[in-house]
């Protein structure tokens, strides 16, 4: 697919339009934009760019995203992914606001790439406990970083930053900060079930935290100023250098906020009934992660309230826009409201939202669950807390691909048959047959199975280097091959060189298909294989054979 038709995949598609549609999205954009206005917030800060740059982040993605997006009942905006990879952008990669927010605008250039070179399907292929690691290791990172925030300390860095500077920040704690984090969070945890159907748990949190804090709890530190009125595009001027120094943050950023994103429209789609459209998706969360670096904001990816939106009947981009709405009268008309939010709230509501994201149920059935996923996780876990996010998605990647083509490769190579024929057999019914050795079997048949990729390709080239040598002639059977990956490829070739290395031996390929065909000639394997003894099927292979037997 051409780069025209790949854009025109990306604009929405039209369809009927009613009274009742318009409810449902009305209603649903306004329960996910409660939920994710104090997300926003706190968000924001976690990233290190500030509240207000959370607000006018999730203002822009909610709105570019919501419009060109591919997945019905999707809301998008704060994603904890994006806003933890920002922090370490912040805290270890940009020197200025400026820097920070234009590696959004880079992993949002990358995010359109995705979707433009047709990779948003393959996105959803990173391994479920790879995700679960990362998922679970961010609640974790978040917890503490909102712990100290609600101990009336600065948030730190990494999470050995955060688990030092705990006694500090208890030694010295803000008494007032401490008790309106703590009624938050108890709040938070028991507004549940038919209280839900009220109103979203983090916008009631939000609502009378705010009311305790300034009439009861009035010295817990606030936002203090959110400026008025509509942020003004500007594109930062930064150097070379530091967008080659930043790329791979910014993949890792892209790469975080188009996995949750996809995840979640695969969930989606069993709400809504409908299939969702991935490149199209990757790439309006890249126009919005675009549109949020270039107007000062946080990037984000898909929102918290999603499936609040898709439950209450959300399900095209007017509930998109009736949440970007909602941030852009905070902005505009509830500034001075929003001046007053006590960051304890804040942190009390991503407290819980740190504990609700947190993979419990991975967790608790871990010691049931195969060493190589659980292995993975934990690694994952251990890597983002301690050392580095970017080095986290490298190695899970890694290891899980590693962990899988270990599992894969018996069950490849137990399908392969590789068996001596009796010359009897070949010869069928042929006058000279009683004058031949019954037992004997000048011929090694090489079955291989329905794959054969790098899983397997050591293992079947190892046993195939003997079983070959000791015949006259060889059969690669591959009429059950339907794939074969580039090392498989290159194994395959090398046992082909074994094989005609010998020039009394004889080499026949049969029952190739056109996938696997292109795929060894593009590496060049067949290349030394005469044309005449590439043929369709073992009859004719058989054809071949006679004569050889007979002049021996």
């Amino acid at each position: 697919m051409n780069i025209k038709r790949r854009i025109d995949a990306a604009l929405p598609r039209q369809f009927n339009y009613g009274l009742a549609n318009l409810r449902g999205d009305v209603l649903g954009g306004i329960t996910a934009g409660s939920i994710s206005l104090p997300t926003a917030m706190g968000y924001g800060l976690i990233s290190g760019l500030g509240p207000v740059a959370g607000l006018y982040g999730a203002l822009a993605v909610s709105l570019f995203a919501g419009v060109f997006g591919g997945t019905r009942g999707m809301t998008s905006g704060p994603n904890i992914l994006v806003t933890l990879t920002m922090a370490v952008v912040v805290a270890e990669y940009a020197t200025s606001i400026e820097e920070a927010i234009s590696v959004a605008i880079l992993a949002g250039l990358i995010q359109i790439g995705f979707g433009l070179l047709g990779l948003g399907r393959y996105v959803a292929y990173v391994p479920f406990a790879l995700t679960a690691g990362f998922f679970t290791a961010f609640g974790f990172l978040m917890i503490l970083k909102q712990v100290l925030l609600g101990l009336g300390a600065s948030p730190a860095g990494t999470a050995a930053d955060s688990i030092g500077a705990i006694p500090s920040a208890i030694a010295d704690v803000h008494v007032e900060a401490l008790a309106l984090t703590t009624f938050c969070v108890v709040l938070g945890v028991l507004w549940r079930g038919r209280l839900l159907r009220i109103a979203p748990s983090p916008f009631v949190v939000l609502v009378v935290g705010t009311i305790v804090g300034v009439s009861l709890l009035r010295n817990a530190p606030t936002i203090e100023e959110i400026p008025t009125g509509l942020p003004t595009p500007q594109l930062p001027d930064i150097s070379l250098d530091f967008v080659i120094r930043v790329m791979q943050p910014a993949f890792a950023m892209a790469l975080l906020s188009s996995v949750s994103t996809l995840l979640v429209s695969l969930q989606l789609d069993a709400i809504t009934g409908s299939l969702h459209r991935p490149n199209r998706e990757v790439i309006a969360q890249g126009l919005g992660n675009m549109a949020a670096g270039l107007i000062g904001g946080s990037p984000g990816g898909v929102a918290p309230g999603s499936f609040a939106n898709a439950f209450s009947g959300g399900r095209s981009p007017v509930a998109g826009v009736t949440v970007a709405v909602l941030f852009l009268l905070v902005i505009l008309v509830l500034a001075p409201v929003a001046e007053r939010i006590p960051f304890a709230v804040l942190a009390g509501i991503l407290i819980v939202n740190g504990w609700n994201i947190i993979d419990w149920r991975f967790i608790k059935g871990i010691h049931r669950i195969p060493p190589r996923f659980s292995f993975v996780m934990v690694l994952t876990i251990l890597l983002v807390l301690f050392v580095d996010i970017n080095l986290a998605i490298i190695v899970g990647l890694v290891v899980a691909a590693l962990t899988g083509a270990r599992r894969i490769e018996p069950l490849e190579v137990g399908s392969m048959i590789s068996t001596p024929v009796l010359d009897t057999v070949i010869l069928g019914d042929d006058d000279q047959q009683e004058s031949i050795d019954p037992y004997q079997a000048r011929t090694g048949l090489v079955i291989f199975p329905d794959r054969v990729t790098v899983a397997s390709a050591r293992e079947v080239s190892r046993i195939l280097r003997t079983d070959i040598r000791g015949h006259q002639v060889v059969v690669f059977d591959m009429s059950r091959t339907q794939y074969v990956d580039d090392t498989a490829a290159v194994a395959i070739g090398g046992l082909i060189r074994i094989a005609m290395a010998a020039r009394t031996r004889t080499l026949i390929v049969s029952g190739l298909n056109v996938d696997v065909t292109d795929t060894l000639n593009s590496l060049r394997v067949l290349d030394s294989v005469p044309r005449d003894s590439i043929v369709s099927d073992m009859e004719a292979a058989k054809e071949i054979i006679r004569p050889i037997l007979r002049e021996q």
